[in-house]
């Protein structure tokens, strides 16, 4: 049985129940060996996670969050039906199903029956499934954990820094989050956001890199050539070469601005009512997608707080590069 417990009493756990509009004592509780946080509502969920059947053919975009997963997401999505977008109004929600979107609080607001009910709505798709997960490698359903099944998992990681300030942001907006970014940076480097700890998380897929059914993507290639990348991305679903009109289709979907105003994949009426619930008036959800960002919002003391607590967990590992500093 997945071991399950609470945040000890600490500062950090103070700054939780302070911070996050919730009536829970134990909002966010510890689940697994690897005590990864995540809203206390997934225990309810947990076994039928673990037991969830995958199949083969099925494709998981995996990450920490505010790493890439929405941007990767519709790439897949745009490779599969080779730039054919006349499916593509539909909410990725519901093209792109979150596997444990049942356990996550802030987004069974929205009622709609591919998150309330993600695990049963996933279930009932006929044909191949595109599927979306933050869950670490180590609380996938045991048919992957086991190898009982290969499905194709792209995970998606992003320099820790950048990721930190969209969490932040994302946090204010989607779970009314009320600390400054020096509360959240306590929390982020304690491993005490919804899904860390960021390093096992990475370690846990990183890994498993040279699985063939695995492929590691990085954000800031994406950005760098996106079109290499979509090939990339192409060949290990093992597609049929895009043309170069597809290509070019698809680049332009890709495209930050054209994402961040796409209704599709913004999450705009989402964000817009958890802003009005949480009251915050500030921030979008896809902000700016840029690179080295935090630079303009960490003060040089929390950046060095951050290459410190980067040093420390990647020291002497094969992940040690000078890639996850920063640019």
């Amino acid at each position: 049985m997945l071991p399950i417990t609470k945040i000890p009493e600490s500062r950090i756990k103070k700054t939780i129940q302070i911070n996050y509009r919730s009536d829970l004592e134990d909002f966010l509780m510890l689940f697994g060996e690897e005590q990864t946080c995540l809203p206390s509502i997934t225990q309810k969920f947990a076994t039928e996670i673990d037991n969830f059947a995958v199949r083969n053919d099925d494709v998981i975009v995996a990450s920490f969050p505010k790493a890439g997963t929405t941007w990767t997401q519709e790439m897949v999505w745009s490779i599969k039906n080779r730039a054919n977008f006349e499916g593509a109004s539909l909410n990725i929600y519901q093209r792109f199903p979150m596997l444990e979107a049942c356990g996550l609080p802030s987004l069974l607001t929205t009622g709609e029956p591919f998150i309330l009910n993600s695990l049963e709505y996933l279930g009932q798709i006929k044909g191949q499934r595109l599927i979306k997960t933050h869950l670490p490698f180590s609380l996938l359903p045991k048919d992957i954990q086991l190898q009982r099944k290969s499905p194709k998992i792209i995970y998606v990681v992003r320099n820790p820094k950048d990721v930190f300030i969209s969490y932040f942001n994302h946090t204010r907006i989607i779970d009314g989050f009320k600390g400054n970014l020096e509360d959240f940076a306590d929390l982020f480097l304690s491993d005490s956001v919804v899904f860390a700890p960021f390093w096992k998380h990475v370690f846990g897929f990183y890994n498993r890199k040279d699985l063939p059914n695995v492929l590691i993507l990085k954000y800031e290639d994406m950005k760098k050539n996106l079109k290499s990348e979509i090939v990339r991305v192409s060949q290990f679903l093992e597609e049929k070469p895009l043309t170069d009109d597809e290509l070019t289709l698809i680049g332009r979907r890709l495209d930050f601005n054209f994402m961040k105003n796409n209704p599709s994949v913004n999450h705009q009426c989402f964000s817009d009512e958890m802003k009005r619930k949480n009251h915050q008036l500030e921030g979008d959800f896809m902000k700016s997608g840029s690179v080295g960002g935090y630079k303009r919002e960490m003060t040089d003391e929390m950046v060095q707080k951050f290459d410190r607590w980067i040093e420390e967990n990647i020291t002497d590992t094969e992940l040690y590069e000078k890639y996850w500093f920063g640019a």
